[in-house]
């Protein structure tokens, strides 16, 4: 794990460095933790396979910002589908309903949110033993998810996103 801040109070993380954490259907990675942008926001590398997907979902207080590093990602956000491709960003703010799904056979985004959000992550995932995919990769707890989102303010609204479909918000929008 890297993180060392030079005078100035920079931060680096490499390709296999941050926190590597397993949860949300695949390896999670904090790049730049909160505690290193003076509470201003954290990055968050998601490395996700194929059938990887949120559920649809809203955070009132923390907004997201997705930058596709690799492969081709399905952004739904308040009934608009997307589909983001390397060198994509969508920026989500606070209460918005999203999702995302993973349509490509792997895929890699950074996610920059609050450090409010990065506490929901943390508390998704588990500590990984390498920086490679967990071995259930692309399944998701969403008992677990739930009951976290409640802790974290993070209203999860349906089932995961499946591929052909729009998401399920039980007749919400």
């Amino acid at each position: 794990m890297m993180w060392d801040l030079n005078p100035v109070g920079a931060s680096f993380a490499s390709t296999d460095e941050g926190e590597a954490l397993w949860g949300l259907g695949g390896l999670v990675i904090v790049k730049i933790p909160a505690v290193h942008t003076g509470g201003r926001f954290a990055v968050i590398e998601q490395r996700m396979r194929r059938h990887s997907a949120s559920p649809a979902h809203t955070h009132a207080h923390a907004d997201e910002t997705f930058a596709v590093i690799e492969g081709e990602v399905a952004l739904w956000i308040e009934g608009e589908t997307m589909i983001a491709k390397a060198g994509a960003v969508a920026h989500v703010p606070g209460g918005l309903v999203h999702a995302w799904r993973i349509e490509s056979t792997e895929a890699r985004m950074l996610v920059v949110t609050t450090p409010a959000h990065e506490a929901f992550y943390r508390d998704c995932c588990q500590t990984a033993t390498s920086f490679t995919q967990p071995p259930w990769a692309t399944t998701v707890d969403l008992e677990q998810l739930m009951r976290v989102g409640v802790r974290h303010h993070v209203q999860i609204l349906g089932p995961l996103w499946q591929s052909g479909s729009e998401p399920d918000l039980g007749g919400l929008l």
